[in-house]
């Protein structure tokens, strides 16, 4: 049962790309540097690329960034990059151990460019695809569904769909021909049999859809965060199947009834960002903060332990200047679960998450 609930957990995550900033600074080779004496954070990756997505393939660790895509075989291994481009990833989804479907941007008169490997990036293969139709769409986003054997994407206003091979994808809601901010959430409900998915609209409101697999149905919110604002990522609960979450620009939005009712247990937050939000097997959320505007600002993760009701924040700004937190990722080993924190221009740091206040 407990792998099964890993399992559940996992169809949940996904990617929520966004511009970040970069540079073209290679990460350290080597392994991590070890952490000062009293030091609370751990470096896992050094350099200036954003890490926009991390994601677990097994023990391999991987992180999509503004250079590509890097590889480590564990928690201790050498990060190696392994993308067939070094430019930044938008989406990126596991199909099964070692296989990958990886995108990046388009041009304007081309595709979006979609690489596979089913080596765990040692070798890819460039995907001739039909996405976005005779339209040159963005993939801003990628989820594997394995009850379905099928993939989802998201453009700037698409949802579409499209089995293992990535080649042929079928439209199911919204447009091809469509341009501005556009969608960035895109999240599996398995067993409810819906697809979540959201971002911002033409008039920078953000909004969230829910779309029911069997009938085709949608339901659209509007307005549930202070505006401007746009979702970023979330998760629904893989045991309570009434709870989610979903943050973005404006706070976290949470409902336990399936989204009859929604609430803002953070919502009065000045436009912060929260780009997504991670569950722990003991039942603690994970969160942390993002400002736009620049990439020297405070550290804050916040956590909670009564499903997302309420939060407390933990700063940990004396200890790195860079602290926007653009991913996030729980890694266990044997004795300990450490958070793993995807920043903005500053690589990739973790935190034991023993060390965190969450009550």
């Amino acid at each position: 049962m407990k792998h099964l609930w890993k399992a559940v957990l996992f169809t949940t995550f996904g990617l929520t790309a966004c511009g970040g900033g970069g540079s073209s600074t290679p990460p350290d080779s080597g392994n991590p540097p070890t952490p000062p004496a009293g030091s609370s954070l751990q470096t896992e990756l050094s350099g200036t690329q954003t890490v926009e997505l991390l994601q677990l393939d097994g023990n391999a660790q991987l992180a999509a960034t503004t250079n590509g895509l890097l590889w480590r075989a564990n928690a201790q291994a050498t990060w190696q990059t392994r993308s067939p481009m070094t430019e930044p990833v938008t989406a990126l989804t596991i199909i099964e151990q070692g296989h990958y479907l990886l995108a990046f941007a388009g041009t304007d008169s081309g595709p979006a460019r979609l690489f596979k490997t089913t080596d765990a990036g040692v070798t890819w293969q460039a995907v001739n695809h039909n996405f976005g139709g005779d339209q040159a769409t963005p993939i801003r986003g990628l989820q594997y569904d394995a009850l379905s054997d099928q993939i989802y994407a998201i453009g700037t206003d698409a949802l579409a769909v499209a089995d293992r091979n990535a080649e042929n994808w079928t439209l199911l809601a919204g447009r091809w021909d469509t341009f501005g901010t556009g969608l960035s959430l895109l999240r599996i409900d398995s067993i409810a049999n819906v697809i979540w998915y959201g971002g911002q609209g033409a008039i920078e409101n953000g909004f969230l859809v829910r779309y029911d697999r069997a009938t085709r149905e949608i339901q659209r919110w509007n307005d549930l965060l202070p505006n401007p604002s746009v979702f970023k990522g979330g998760l629904v609960h893989p045991t309570d199947q009434g709870l989610m979450l979903f943050s973005g620009e404006g706070g976290i939005v949470r409902s336990d009834d399936y989204g009859a009712e929604w609430t803002q247990p953070l919502g009065d937050v000045n436009h912060r960002f929260y780009f997504d939000i991670v569950l722990a097997e003991s039942g603690s959320l994970y969160s942390a903060r993002y400002d736009k505007g620049s990439p020297t600002q405070e550290l804050v993760v916040e956590c909670s332990t009564d499903n997302g009701i309420t939060w407390h924040a933990n700063d940990f700004s004396d200890e790195t200047s860079y602290g926007g937190v653009k991913s996030l990722l729980l890694v266990e080993d044997t004795s300990t679960t450490r958070l793993y924190l995807g920043l903005w221009d500053n690589g990739i740091k973790s935190i034991d998450i023993s060390d965190l206040q969450c009550s």
